[in-house]
């Protein structure tokens, strides 16, 4: 008979067995070092030169933050970052020459003689006047301008309409732009000229910038804008609301407004 070979042993899975006790070995030797070092003083000279040598950049020290002053630092941010009032315009500013004052007081004087001339000429029922901020708000009733359904200026309107404009050129170093705005009550437009009441405004906004350009209101500062029933400033339930809210806004901005 043939000699049979003896089996192999099998092989070991994973490391070898003598691994564990090495990794035990340093992680002793490590804790015995960490524990060393806690109980040493350290040269504040030679760890810099340490870092500095490992890391090829010159170490910078950082003084550690003490608590009150940190405290103080925080406090001092919510002062002066959190509860001060919104900026005002920097009245060293100028614009067009003007220092920021001189521009709202010389606005404040347009505002006043177009009051003025409204209450002259008895003109309260065609025409109002409010100051805003940094804006005039001159509202012109639509009986002063058209007939009910059209976009075509009446006659009497056109000797109204010159006087304020004369104004308004004075003072145009002033103005940033005119916003034209059309507005209509609730009611449904009834003729074959326009479908809806948006379009009414529209045109007589349109109707109004054309006849300022004849003037010689500067066509560049013209914003007409049609916007229909969508911003009533009174009911649309009654007929004196209703009234209210068929009207032009003529919006004088200041060059200030932003």
């Amino acid at each position: 008979m043939r000699n049979r070979k003896k089996p192999e042993p099998p092989e070991e899975e994973g490391s070898p067995a003598w691994m564990n006790t090495y990794g035990d070995m340093v992680t002793l030797l490590l804790t015995f070092f960490v524990l060393l070092f806690s109980f040493s003083t350290i040269d504040a000279q030679k760890w810099e030169e340490i870092v500095s040598s490992l890391s090829g950049t010159p170490f910078v020290a950082i003084q550690a933050l003490d608590p009150g002053d940190v405290k103080s630092s925080v406090e001092t941010l919510d002062e002066t970052s959190w509860d001060q009032p919104e900026p005002t315009p920097d009245q060293s500013m100028t614009v067009n020459g003007m220092n920021v004052e001189e521009i709202e007081e010389r606005f404040d004087e347009l505002f006043e003689k177009i009051k003025t001339h409204i209450e002259q000429n008895g003109l309260q029922n065609m025409l109002n006047v409010e100051m805003q901020e940094n804006a005039i708000l001159m509202r012109m009733n639509e009986s002063a301008l058209f007939d009910s359904g059209s976009d075509v200026i009446k006659p009497d309107a056109k000797e109204i309409l010159p006087a304020i404009c004369e104004m308004i050129l004075e003072y145009d170093i002033l103005i940033s732009r005119i916003r034209i705005e059309g507005h209509t009550d609730t009611v449904p437009i009834q003729n074959s000229k326009f479908k809806d009441n948006w379009e009414l405004s529209q045109a007589r906004a349109y109707s109004v910038l054309q006849y300022l350009l004849t003037v010689e209101m500067d066509p560049v500062k013209m914003w007409p804008v049609g916007l229909g029933e969508y911003h009533p400033v009174d009911v649309n339930t009654t007929e004196p609301g209703k009234a209210r809210n068929r009207r032009v806004d003529f919006v004088i901005e200041s060059i200030l407004k932003k």
